[in-house]
């Protein structure tokens, strides 16, 4: 995974174009797109069963109060008109649990997704490096920083994030994103607190994620989608 999120994503102009023209998906539609109950590996996903509202990690809060990559692209995608959220897990942590992550889908209007990568990419850069008061004699540095992501879409960026503090200066907690554009929908994957290996191994379902958007016929979400009425 680390060396396919190395890759350079390429950007189809046409394909922007043509994203101007579609219609944005509803929550409920962009609920059928998210990752399927059953991955890979024995790994499991699961729909969340309220909506958030789209950008909301944006909403309120102060500049640069991001806690991991998954808020850089979250506070880039506040003129989304729609999203939807699943968390899935599997695998054995280095702490002896599972390896977990969490999939957000954006839907935009016009060439918002395109617009949404910009400031994604400009927040990362603005926010490279975010000091926290220490708490006591603690404090902790949150560095950001966006780079190409895998060629998927039509632009990608994986968002590195990573936290060190004062009084253990050679830990490193790592909270990396991936963000896909695939014409008017962001597909967002991001992984809780983990190793560096394990965060690879959560990013490396976005084929996985990409293809549900894809898909005129996703895979099944799952049994709380169903129960809502789609």
């Amino acid at each position: 995974m680390a060396s396919a999120a190395a890759c350079a994503s390429g950007v189809r102009p046409l394909a922007a174009d043509k994203a101007k023209s579609l219609r944005p998906m509803s929550a409920a539609q962009l609920r059928t797109h998210l990752l399927p109950a059953v991955l890979p590996k024995g790994w499991t996903s699961q729909a969340d069963p309220a909506d958030p509202g789209p950008g909301s990690a944006a909403k309120g809060e102060p500049h640069c109060a991001f806690l991991d990559g998954g808020d850089v692209a979250d506070a880039g995608a506040t003129d989304a008109v729609a999203s939807a959220t699943a968390s899935f897990g599997g695998g054995h942590s280095a702490g002896g649990g599972v390896m977990a992550g969490g999939e957000t889908l954006y839907s935009f209007s016009g060439d918002g997704a395109a617009q949404a990568m910009g400031r994604i990419r400009q927040l990362a850069a603005q926010c490279a490096k975010v000091v926290t008061p220490a708490l006591g004699s603690v404090s902790s540095t949150a560095r950001f920083a966006a780079v190409s992501g895998p060629r998927l879409g039509d632009d990608s960026i994986r968002v590195r994030a990573t936290t060190t503090w004062s009084n253990h200066a050679r830990e490193v907690q790592h909270d990396d994103a991936l963000v896909v554009r695939e014409s008017n929908t962001l597909i967002v994957i991001w992984c809780v607190p983990a190793t560096q290996a394990e965060v690879d191994m959560v990013l490396s379902f976005i084929p996985e994620a990409v293809a549900q958007v894809r898909s005129q016929h996703p895979a099944p979400v799952d049994a709380a989608h169903r129960a809502a009425g789609g």
